[in-house]
């Protein structure tokens, strides 16, 4: 195990020659991607990938990993899996030493349980979700453990070397900042982003984030179920069939459980008037598969979700889905975020550090109950 005093010296520690090496394997991925990273479970490193093609080393092959196991010792100690009906779903961080955690709420289907550092395995309770960066609170009877110590992304620029730690003592993925901490919207005349079932129903607008609250229409496609319910542009979506609409990526989350062919209540805002619209939901035009998509599932999966975050510390991870809601650190070891998505074949998301803190005593407290809870419902 690290010492505390190891892991928290600077940069220098790093000898010359590691550093260049870790520099040319972190960079070998994006710009130039392996049949080994094609294949999944192809290749003699650990998870997706493995060694390139002419002996390049990329960022998922254990040899690369192994070397940030000091970097993870400490971080690692706080981490659990996070199982639904017996299958591994995420990762997830301890909070609090009696048992509270927090990993990634839209992986979670089924009975959850949480195993711990220990080879224990936990009945969990969903007690907090926050939507919009799509984390999840659970609470688990343990005591004991080992709560994880946040420090802001800051300290960790673009270029900069991060991981994630995993259950053991290597990190479950490795990479490079690639853009810094920043915040987003759903993308200024994008569609709505495709959904994981293609039954779901389809409106056909591009939205973004009202002031304060809502979802700002910024297209309406022609002859979708939008036009046909007389959305338009500059139009603000406050409720969906009662429900208060907080922002963009709400309503995305809403209509996905709806399926074609079913009708929805709107509540809209046009200027000073406020408008109750009906919208039949209509299916995903063949047209517009995302053709995206298709060539970011080259090599892994992606997450369920991975869009609509509004704060996000982009980086280059090559990280699995379930193993995304555990924390990522920097090349002290200090954890900077939580890992939310797996976005695209060279691009993963970070909820950080400064993002999550403020958010966990509500979280902890109840005060942001899970959707479809009885204290949701009476909000």
């Amino acid at each position: 195990m690290a010492s505390a005093s190891y892991l928290s010296r600077p940069r220098r520690w790093f000898p010359p020659v590691l550093a260049l090496t870790l520099f040319a394997a972190s960079f070998a991925l994006p710009l130039a991607p392996t049949p080994a990273l094609a294949q999944k479970g192809k290749g003699g490193g650990k998870g997706e990938g493995g060694g390139g093609a002419n002996g390049v080393i990329i960022k998922s092959d254990g040899r690369f990993l192994a070397l940030f196991k000091e970097v993870v010792a400490n971080a690692s100690q706080s981490v659990v899996r996070v199982r639904c009906d017996d299958k591994d779903a995420a990762l997830g961080v301890v909070v609090s030493s009696d048992g509270f955690i927090l990993t990634k709420f839209s992986e979670l289907d089924g009975k959850i349980a949480v195993k711990t550092r220990d080879g224990k395995e936990h009945e969990a309770k969903l007690v907090g979700v926050q939507q919009a960066h799509d984390l999840a609170m659970l609470k688990i009877e343990a005591n004991g453990l080992v709560p994880v110590v946040w420090t802001d992304s800051k300290t960790a620029p673009p270029g900069h070397l991060i991981a994630s730690p995993g259950m053991s003592s290597e990190p479950v993925a490795a990479g490079v900042v690639s853009v810094a901490t920043r915040n987003v919207s759903t993308g200024k005349g994008q569609p709505t982003p495709p959904t994981p079932n293609p039954n779901s129903g389809f409106l056909g607008i591009g939205l973004e984030d009202a002031t304060p609250a809502g979802a700002r229409v910024n297209d309406v496609q022609a002859k979708s179920a939008a036009e046909k319910a007389g959305i338009k542009v500059n139009d603000v979506v406050v409720a969906v069939g009662g429900k208060a609409v907080e922002d963009a990526n709400t309503l995305i989350t809403t209509i996905q459980k709806y399926k074609a062919g079913e009708t929805v209540e709107l509540k809209v805002k046009r200027g000073d008037e406020e408008l109750a619209l009906k919208a039949t939901l209509g299916k995903r035009p063949a047209a517009q598969q995302n053709r995206g998509d298709f060539q970011n599932n080259l090599g892994s999966d992606l997450s369920k979700r991975r869009t609509g975050f509004p704060t996000i510390l982009q980086n280059d991870q090559v990280i699995r889905p379930n193993d995304c809601g555990g924390p990522l650190v920097d090349l002290n070891g200090h954890v900077i975020g939580l890992n939310i998505a797996r976005a695209g074949r060279v691009e993963s998301y970070a909820v950080p550090s400064e993002v999550i803190q403020p958010l966990l005593r509500d979280l902890m407290a109840g005060k942001l109950p899970p959707p479809g809870s009885k204290k949701d419902k009476e909000k």
